[in-house]
């Protein structure tokens, strides 16, 4: 599981979306836990500053999220998704490459989170995993675990803070390498302009444009 995969760039905005809908079959109170986090995710709009770390790889980025619409926003790639359109824009080596699709429901299983739902929708059991001491912190610990044996993702740890915010994700892929996503900052309940999730061509001219639409 490496960081360059489009999947993996957008696996901490897939993980969001599962936990904003609770597509899980929760035992004792870890659904308790699950369900106050969530009440923050699902208050309109979402600013998230999170930092990846995978093999020695850190990565800071930030994540947008209003319904189905996102922007996802890292030093290399930046993705923007109005629900109906998705750009996504590769930078390196001085070069931008931008590629633009309407996604197919083929497609959209790998890169719309919106509708990973229907694959991960009661796909994982939760498990009360109780307090854990993090970077000096004291968190609860929620553990999902996948009930397919050849899922891509087979759990997710989910470490929520005493005033129920998100403090950190651990994803362990199907090769057993962890994936951890920190969350350093997040606002909830905000309202973002309808062009947030559109592609700003003025401010990220490119070299290449490869509309696949």
């Amino acid at each position: 599981m490496h960081i360059k995969g489009l999947f993996q760039k957008t696996l901490f905005t897939l993980t969001l979306v599962l936990l904003t809908t609770l597509p899980v079959s929760a035992q004792g109170t870890a659904e308790v836990w699950l369900r106050k986090v969530t009440e923050k995710l699902q208050n309109k709009g979402n600013e998230i500053s999170f930092r990846i770390h995978e093999e020695g790889v850190h990565i800071n980025g930030k994540l947008l999220m209003e319904g189905e619409k996102f922007v996802y926003d890292t030093e290399e790639m930046k993705i923007w998704y109005d629900g109906t359109t998705q750009w996504t824009l590769q930078m390196g080596n001085g070069y931008n490459e931008l590629y633009i699709n309407t996604p197919t429901l083929e497609e959209q299983q790998a890169i719309n989170p919106y509708l990973l739902l229907s694959s991960y929708k009661n796909n994982f059991t939760a498990t009360d995993n109780g307090e854990k001491n993090l970077n000096g912190k004291l968190v609860h610990m929620v553990k999902l675990q996948a009930n397919d044996e050849d899922s891509e993702l087979m759990g997710i740890n989910v470490y929520i803070t005493s005033d129920d915010h998100l403090a950190q994700l651990e994803l362990i892929a199907s090769n057993g390498h962890p994936y951890k996503i920190e969350v350093r900052s997040m606002r909830n309940g905000l309202t973002f302009p309808k062009e947030t999730f559109t592609y700003p061509a003025k401010d990220y001219p490119t070299d290449e444009v490869i509309d696949l639409r």
